[in-house]
């Protein structure tokens, strides 16, 4: 879900506290409130469409303004989609599922943006061949890593769980320092320093365990809106989702061009954005329809959404089981583009 990825976006990169300084770092809300979304999200190369879509004219040309901010702390950005100072976040399935999110809390999912497709995973010692290799050893990685929950994953898949491993809490930045201890044995990362640990190690025989490329799907960053306003304004959103598809379709048309115009918002050379991008994909309108529910069932994020309650549950990341719907929404993708240019 970093000074280029997702390692010093989560870090340091980032606005705050936003449940006191939003409405400040927006701004008010235009008289025009039903044609105005504030969103703030993540320093994150998965959220690149929203600025490609405010660059290109695709919100404007909607008769949408949006307004955007980094901060990564939900602890910050859930209280301000509660009291209204924001009507729009984007993170990952598993984190947005997390404390402090409970079920009463405000937020609906109406889309997704990206898929981890490599860009976070899992670098082991040697002697540590599979993920059962690693039951009775040190795990390093932030407890909701994407690292972390594809070993609670995988583990589950083997009928064991984290419980199993030692894992010892760090900072992803300090990832690498930390898997030159030869104690622990495998340390949850993401690219750049995912490759960048594997290629300089001092360790023999470093190298990827998992990776979010083995499941994927899994790390999905999705879109949530404040779900009174979307109830009431649902149109407005249906706007910003077709701002944000378009954004991608562009991705898939000329990806240099996309890269060339929202590397700029990240103050990120050009080169080094397409480089790291190489393990997300961004998911078009037709690939957010087939995650979402419809009147054709559930879609595939029925089972990632299953997936998290287990691990989240099992991690003491979730105080409850989450019900998919109504927290997913697929209503607006229906038709989202009929009489609209795409």
């Amino acid at each position: 879900m970093q000074n280029t990825l997702r390692s010093t976006c989560k870090a340091s990169k980032f606005l705050g506290p936003v449940a006191v300084a939003a409405a400040v770092a927006l701004g008010p809300a235009p008289a025009s409130a039903t044609d105005t979304i504030r969103c703030i999200f993540p320093f994150w190369f998965g959220f690149a469409p929203v600025f490609v879509a405010q660059k290109e004219g695709y919100f404007e040309s909607e008769g949408l303004e949006v307004t955007t901010a980094f901060d990564n702390d939900r602890a910050n950005v859930l209280p301000a989609m509660a009291n209204g100072s924001i009507e729009c976040t984007m993170r990952t399935v598993g984190e947005s599922m997390s404390r402090p999110r409970r079920p009463d809390t405000t937020g609906t999912i109406i889309g997704t943006i990206d898929i981890s497709i490599g860009a976070d995973g899992v670098v082991a010692a040697g002697d540590i061949q599979s993920v059962e290799d690693l039951i009775g050893k040190t795990l390093a990685g932030e407890i909701n890593h994407p690292g972390t929950t594809l070993v609670q994953y995988a583990l589950s898949k083997v009928g064991k769980s984290i419980d199993d491993v030692n894992l010892q809490l760090i900072a992803t930045d300090d990832s690498a320092a930390v898997f030159e201890d030869p104690n622990v044995a495998a340390v949850a990362t993401w690219e750049p320093m995912m490759g960048t640990i594997v290629k300089n190690s001092s360790r023999e025989g470093a190298h990827l365990l998992l990776t979010s490329a083995d499941y994927e799907g899994l790390i999905t960053d999705v879109i949530i809106v404040r779900t009174d306003d979307f109830q009431a304004n649902p149109e407005k959103y249906a706007k910003f989702l077709r701002g944000i598809y378009r954004a991608i379709d562009l991705y898939v048309a000329d990806p240099d061009r996309f890269i060339a115009i929202s590397a700029p918002f990240y103050d990120t050379p050009a080169a080094d954005m397409k480089k790291d991008l190489a393990g997300v994909k961004y998911t078009t309108y037709e690939e957010s329809v087939s995650y979402l529910p419809s009147a054709d069932g559930d879609g595939k994020l029925k089972e990632v959404f299953d997936a998290f309650n287990d691990i989240n549950m099992t991690l003491d990341l979730q105080d409850a089981v989450l019900e998919y719907q109504p927290y997913v929404d697929g209503s607006l993708l229906v038709g989202l583009f009929d009489g609209h240019e795409r």
